[in-house]
């Protein structure tokens, strides 16, 4: 529970940190400067986005941290040995509890051809946290962008999110 609570300020903090920043930078790209598909791999995660997709040391414990012009991605890896039962939960109930150790209130997990997300928007800054089952933990990607950029972006995002698999 301590390690799920230190993952939720995480979050939380990455979602300050890139809300200052992406007002220096934001560039919404059209579809012929979307870029091509790039293979992003970390150890238990594959993952799909562009080639203007840069990863990034977290300063923060992320386990991957990768930007762009427009939009930032964070992924996070909770392990079943963090708490007992964990691995008997399901994805409805993972981002569940997830959205409520974070104290969003008023947000429901959403599924969508069965992946299992939750969307928040807080000081500009909107994301879409996308939650997945592996063999020996949960993982969340989450898609970050400001809030007035969200409706030219979530369709991609989807689409990224279809690309993740994990172990």
């Amino acid at each position: 529970m301590k390690k799920l609570l230190t993952i939720i300020s995480l979050l939380l903090s990455c979602t300050l940190l890139l809300c200052g920043c992406f007002p220096q930078i934001m560039i919404i790209p059209d579809n012929d400067s979307i870029g091509e598909p790039k293979v992003f791999e970390k150890d238990g995660i594959k993952l799909t986005l562009t080639e203007n997709f840069v990863e990034k040391k977290s300063e923060l414990g992320f386990y991957a941290y990768y930007v762009s012009n427009y939009c930032g991605v964070v992924v996070l890896k909770e392990d079943f040995l963090l708490e007992e039962g964990l691995a008997d939960r399901s994805l409805e109930e993972y981002t569940g509890n997830v959205i409520a150790n974070n104290g969003h209130t008023g947000i429901k997990p959403q599924n969508q051809d069965d992946l299992w997300f939750y969307v928040r928007d807080k000081n500009g800054t909107r994301s879409y946290s996308y939650s997945y089952k592996g063999s020996n933990a949960f993982w969340i990607v989450q898609f970050l962008c400001m809030t007035s950029d969200a409706p030219k972006l979530e369709d991609l995002f989807y689409l990224w999110a279809n690309s993740v698999e994990v172990e």
